[in-house]
């Protein structure tokens, strides 16, 4: 991957593939929507995994992350994760079991470990 800044936006460039980025939503997108996607997205990856590995089955997921901002440098402190599953075959514990065990396996989540809170709540459909 290698970053060229063209015409007030920067452009990630991956093999044929290019990602706009920006301070300005209209140009790209921005870096704090790029890191809580990335943060979401490996969390989701893992959870998928975790629920293949454990039998579980659902229909459809959905992850919508809110970031929590504090600080003079408006850094983020928290992103809660709001995991809707859809039609799944299982418990509410063992729905918990499965996201903390997604957690604890994902390498983005344990890198901001420490630095950066992060918390769930689930629903089903």
């Amino acid at each position: 991957m290698k970053l060229t800044y063209e015409k007030d936006h920067w452009i990630a460039h991956n093999e044929d593939r290019q990602l706009p980025i920006s301070g300005t939503e209209e140009m790209g997108y921005r870096p704090s929507q790029l890191f809580t996607s990335a943060i979401a997205g490996c969390f989701g990856e893992m959870l998928i995994h975790v629920c293949r590995k454990k039998r579980i089955s659902y229909k459809g997921l959905t992850i919508t992350p809110e970031t929590t901002r504090a600080g003079a440098v408006n850094k983020i402190s928290c992103i809660h994760l709001h995991i809707l599953f859809e039609d799944i075959n299982t418990s509410d514990e063992q729905i918990d079991k499965v996201i903390t065990l997604a957690l604890k396996h994902c390498s983005m989540v344990q890198s901001v470990k420490g630095s950066i809170d992060i918390t769930f709540s689930h629903a089903r459909i």
